[in-house]
Order: C-alpha cells, then sequence, then structure tokens
C-alpha cells in the first residue's frame, strides 16, 4: 500500500512540475491573467453591450483562446491609440482592437496569425455620397492612430483630415456636418451604416488589410500560447462561426 501511495504522489507531483513549468513559460504582466487593451467602439469587433460589458468577434475569440491556454481574460478599455501604447509600452499584454498588421507596427508588436482581412470603406450621409473618386476634396473623419487615419493624412494631406479618439465622437462629427465622410474599416462601417438610417458606405480601392492580435515584443510564449489556440479555432471553424455570426452582409 505504501508504494502504491508513494507512487500516486510520485506522479501527482510529476504532473504538478509539468504544469508549473508550462504556467512559467507564459509571462504576463499578472500572473495567470491575460491583460488585453481595447478601444471598445469598434463593432463588431468590440464594443460594449447595454450593461456596460465589453463584448463582440475579438472578446469571443480571446475569450476561448484564454480557456485553451490556462489564463484569465482581463479588458482594459481605452481610446485606440491608447490601447496600441499600451501593449507598447508592457502596460498591456496585447492590443486586441481591430488592429491592421502593418511593417511599422511588426517593430513594436509580435502578431498572431491573421484570423481576417478587412478593406477600408467611406461613411458619409446619402445626400453627400462621398465616393474614392471624390475623397480628395472632402473634410474627412478618422479615428486616431488608425489605417484610415494614415492613408488620409498621406494621401490627401494633414488639413483634410480630422482624427477623434473614438468612432463615436467621429460619427457625432458627421451627423453634425463638421466632417463629410470617415475613412475606416468597412466591416465596422456596415454595422454603423446598418444601426443610423441615412449613411452609406462606398468602397475604396485600398489594398485589403490582415487583422491579427499584437503581443508585446518579446513575449515569445505568449505568443505561441495564443497562436497555436488560435490555429485550433480556425480549423475547427470556430473562428468563421463567430465571424459569421458578427458580421453586417
Amino acid at each position: 500500500m505504501k508504494n502504491i501511495l508513494a507512487a500516486l504522489l510520485a506522479a501527482v507531483m510529476l504532473l504538478s512540475l509539468v504544469s508549473f513549468a508550462s504556467a512559467e513559460g507564459i509571462q504576463t504582466i499578472e500572473a495567470g491573467k491575460l491583460t488585453i487593451s481595447t478601444s471598445p467602439d469598434f463593432p463588431p469587433f468590440e464594443y460594449t453591450d447595454d450593461n456596460e460589458k465589453i463584448v463582440g468577434l475579438e472578446p469571443d475569440i480571446m475569450a476561448l483562446i484564454c480557456e485553451k491556454i490556462g489564463l484569465e481574460l482581463v479588458m482594459d478599455a481605452m481610446d485606440f491609440d491608447s490601447a496600441l501604447l499600451a501593449a507598447q509600452q508592457g502596460k498591456s499584454d496585447a492590443v486586441v482592437s481591430g488592429v491592421t498588421v502593418t511593417e511599422d507596427r511588426k517593430l513594436v508588436y509580435d502578431f498572431t496569425h491573421t484570423y481576417i482581412t478587412i478593406t477600408q470603406g467611406i461613411v458619409s450621409k446619402e445626400a453627400n455620397n462621398v465616393t474614392m473618386e471624390n475623397l480628395k476634396d472632402q473634410s474627412i473623419g478618422v479615428q486616431r492612430g488608425t489605417t484610415g487615419h494614415i492613408y488620409a493624412e498621406d494621401d490627401f494631406g494633414e488639413d483634410s483630415v480630422v482624427a477623434y479618439d473614438t468612432y463615436t465622437t467621429a460619427f457625432q462629427a458627421l451627423m453634425n456636418d463638421q466632417v463629410s465622410c470617415i475613412l475606416m474599416d468597412d466591416a465596422v462601417a456596415k454595422d454603423y451604416v446598418a444601426k443610423n438610417p441615412g449613411l452609406v458606405m462606398n468602397t475604396t480601392t485600398y489594398e485589403p488589410e490582415d487583422f491579427a492580435f499584437g503581443i508585446s515584443k518579446g513575449n515569445t510564449a505568449l505568443l505561441e500560447a495564443v497562436n497555436k489556440a488560435l490555429d485550433e479555432l480556425i480549423a475547427d471553424g470556430t473562428v468563421q462561426k463567430l465571424i459569421d455570426q458578427y458580421m453586417v452582409d
């Protein structure tokens, strides 16, 4: 009996050591938790419900990833520019906020695998009907720090662009005719247009963009764990089901 108990105890200790070693390899800013920075005014990717809870496509994906890797998901809400900085400065473990993978951003984040591809769209009032052809003549609203912001300033100059901390304020400006249009990701544009009668979205000629999660630079163990879990969720169709659930046609 003593030999059996000793063997069982040894097995339990071995399993505990294996689990501890696995958990120990994933360094996060708070042990046992994965803290993400996000701007929850970006439906359907992340937004707040009637109870001020952060919900959406990306929170759902991250919750499933955390379940797989054994970490508790913590979401810190802030504007998009601050969300990017938080992960860059190590104040969050990752930025999860509809982030486009760019060469400049690769310098400060380790990106996960891509899980969706989007393009830029132009939202305006129906009466304005702003298109790619007449965009150069418009006052363009953007969310600060986004690829829409970068494209608009690069192509049309700073004087043509008005940057806002959130899309909520950008859309308020549009409705009050303070800007002619908003340049933004098409999946989000469709969501706003569907909820706001009188608005339309037109497509652009900008290149498609890959969305991924930006892990704080150098956190290789966390990146590998998140990628493994994300790949499994893509392979079994879970991610596509969530995309189909959240996206507006």
